[in-house]
């Protein structure tokens, strides 16, 4: 679904290019909000879910239960591996968000039997062939772009199929690139996640997406606003589907009350406009979808939500959404001068996935692109900040407490579902990297996932509900207009 995060990145070239200082105005609100949000994020998360179990002896037990514990269990910690709340941390805490080091072996692989060694392929023979059976898709789309795609436009000059094939094949080749990198042993762990984190497959996708705008345009001799147009013409798959159950209708009958009145002849039917779904609306069709895959996600891990842990991911997420909604355009426009008045209401929905945040644009007339770069380079910062390990002086004091209190036992699973850290770390992920902290979690396999996913979509509905108020909504504009 992140292919649908370049779009309105790419859009941020409809408007006309600001000066210097209205930029870095933007860029010291982006970094003052985000360093704010993280910390009241995780500071107003943190002690309600203590609040919410604090009648709970499992988590306040004495030191001699804890000595007990640790002596019966310390023989079966050897033996028994503990699940990884996020890649990279050895002791299963959350707290840790690293790129999985354990994928690395250290040892040679030797078959258990000799129809693996048969079936195995060495990694020196025909490298390219079991690179392009692994990556089908990725193929085909180059091969589209290149005998489809290029002269269905420039001889045909029919633009969509190009702009489609060439999004696609860019942001799979982007992934796979970025899973690559991941994946190598042969670099340094710090050095890994800097190259991994900066070859961000939605980052290069739009800025290879920009290029071929800006080259197209040239080539063409087309403005920029119409070469933009063919990118993207605001027709979704749900707006088609919309479209058509709201046009199939029966044209109504003629009355017979009079039957000697004769009826003018009827006008001709005007020709329907031509419905095109251009590369953006695919995109934006991808992204929408995947918010339905998150609701499934929601639903897998529906014990861990239905709990205290999730009235305080709900909690939280509305207060930090009303904050967002009427002090982010405030705190950009009065305090650091953010102009013009779009580009100051875009912070009201700073950190909301795009698919919300569009809603929220269109109330508070924002700045869609801004908006949409921004929550992009926060999921960046994010994901790149937990591959190098945010939290870990939480993790060093958590281990400190333990050697002293000799508290080794293993939690049980109610425990870490209502467990403050994980609620409070998954609440700060999921409000402020959206989607694509939220996938990151997911894919490391992190405990606190379930809990991201949840405050990210409470974070977006309340978002929406409460720009939605008129009497706030107005409010707000005539601040920030004024």
């Amino acid at each position: 679904m992140s292919i649908g995060f370049t779009v309105p990145v790419v859009m941020l070239c409809h408007g006309p290019p600001s000066d210097t200082h209205s930029n870095g105005m933007i860029i010291i609100c982006f970094v003052l909000t985000g360093m704010l949000n993280t910390f009241l994020a995780y500071l107003l998360a943190f002690p309600v879910q203590c609040l919410m179990v604090r009648h709970d002896k499992q988590f306040w037990v004495d030191g001699h239960t804890d000595v007990e514990r640790a002596e019966d269990q310390k023989g079966l910690k050897q033996h028994k591996s503990t699940k990884p709340l996020c890649g990279g941390s050895p002791t299963g805490s959350s707290l840790i968000f690293g790129l999985d080091s354990s994928r690395e072996s250290s040892g040679v692989y030797e078959p258990t039997s000799p129809s693996d060694q048969r079936t195995e392929i060495p990694p020196n023979q025909r490298p390219l062939f079991v690179w392009a059976c692994g990556n089908p898709i990725l193929l085909l789309c180059w091969l589209l772009t290149l005998t489809l795609g290029l002269p269905l436009r420039y001889c045909a000059q029919h633009d969509v199929p190009l702009a489609t094939f060439l999004h696609l094949a860019v942001w799979l080749t982007t992934l796979a690139i970025q899973s690559t990198i991941k994946s190598t042993p042969n670099l340094a762990p710090w050095l890994r996640t800097v190259v991994s984190g900066l070859s961000n497959a939605v980052l290069w996708t739009a800025l290879v997406m920009i290029a071929y705008v800006f080259a197209d345009s040239a080539l063409s001799n087309r403005p920029l606003p119409a070469m933009l147009d063919t990118l993207q013409a605001h027709t979704p798959l749900s707006t088609l589907i919309v479209r058509a159950a709201t046009t199939n209708s029966f044209p109504p009958s003629p009355s017979p009350s009079s039957p000697n009145l004769t009826l003018p002849p009827p006008p001709p039917p005007s020709p329907k406009p031509t419905i095109t779904m251009a590369a953006g609306d695919l995109a934006i069709t991808i992204l929408n979808s995947g918010l339905v895959a998150w609701g499934l996600k929601l639903y897998e891990h529906r014990s861990q939500l239905f709990s205290r842990a999730g009235l305080t991911v709900c909690t939280v997420s509305a207060l930090l959404a009303l904050g967002n909604v009427v002090c982010g355009p405030l705190f950009a426009s009065a305090a650091l001068g953010v102009a013009p008045p779009s580009r100051a209401l875009a912070f009201a929905a700073r950190s909301v996935t795009i698919a919300l945040a569009n809603p929220v644009m269109g109330i508070l007339k924002g700045d869609g692109g801004l908006n949409a770069a921004m929550v992009v380079g926060s999921g960046i910062v994010y994901q790149m900040g937990m591959g190098f390990g945010v939290g870990a002086w939480l993790e060093r004091r958590e281990r400190a407490a333990e050697r002293h209190s000799a508290e080794i036992a293993a939690v049980t699973a109610r425990q870490r579902t209502n467990d403050p850290r994980i609620v409070a770390a998954g609440v700060t992920v999921g409000v402020n990297a959206a989607a694509m902290g939220t996938a990151y979690l997911y894919e490391v396999q992190s405990e606190a996932a379930p809990h991201a996913a949840l405050s990210m979509i409470a974070l977006g509905i309340m978002t929406v509900v409460f720009s939605s108020i008129p009497p706030l909504a107005a409010w707000i504009l005539g601040r920030v207009a004024g």
